[in-house]
């Protein structure tokens, strides 16, 4: 289910009065912007994984070799 509101003092106010179980996990998504990663050790984690080196020709070679 999907509510609308908007953010007034720092602080999600929904456009009707809603009734969600105390703890409930819930999305935000912000119309019209994209997301991107801000978290520096994530993204420093990421650039530093190797490339799967696989012995042989590449997986494309090998399934082009298959389809003959």
């Amino acid at each position: 289910m999907t509510y609308r509101g908007q953010v007034k003092n720092g602080q999600i106010t929904l456009d009707e009065a809603v009734r969600l179980p105390e703890g409930a996990r819930v999305n935000v998504e912000v119309p019209g912007q994209t997301a991107r990663i801000s978290r520096p050790k994530q993204r420093t984690k990421l650039q530093r994984i190797e490339p799967l080196r696989m012995s042989g020709g590449s997986l494309a070679d090998e399934l082009v070799n298959d389809r003959r």
